[in-house]
């Protein structure tokens, strides 16, 4: 096996800019809710609409933290942690949308309940990682999920 290296920074997620008006359509809309919970006299539902709109103002809010990334001949290692070895890792699949300083790396895991990385990889690396991947995995093509196309409409 060949030896590599490679070192990149990106970060945790990727940040959408929310203006004044996404706040207030999501408290109306949280607020509409509520008061169908209240209606229905579902209050324990209420009380988790509260819950979950807090989080939503709090985490909309947040800028993302840049992580480590360090693929090697052992695997894929995030922020120093213990690499994940190849032969856990099934597929990997790469989307390039036009916008954006970044590309989207997938990697899927051979253990079914293990849920997909989804990493973003700075586009000027994009093709020594791929490279590197090439001959340790099957690459797929990208799938967008529900929740994938979902988060981007709402801008989360």
């Amino acid at each position: 096996m060949t030896r590599f290296e490679i070192q990149w920074q990106s970060p945790e997620f990727e940040y959408r800019e929310k203006g004044v008006s996404w706040y207030w359509l999501s408290i109306i809309l949280a607020v509409v809710v509520l008061g169908l919970a209240i209606w229905q006299k579902n209050f324990l539902f209420g009380f988790f609409i509260v819950i979950a709109e807090i989080l939503i103002l709090v985490w909309g809010n947040r800028e993302p933290r840049l992580v480590n990334f360090v693929l090697s001949e052992k695997g894929l290692a995030i922020d120093g942690g213990e690499p994940f070895p190849y032969e856990q890792i099934a597929s990997f699949a790469i989307d390039t949308p036009e916008e954006g300083a970044f590309a989207n790396l997938f990697i899927s895991f051979r253990r079914k309940l293990k849920p997909s990385l989804h990493i973003n990889i700075p586009k000027e690396r994009l093709a020594e990682i791929q490279k590197a991947l090439t001959p340790l995995l099957p690459q797929q093509d990208p799938e967008s999920s529900f929740l994938d196309t979902l988060e981007e409409l709402i801008r989360f």
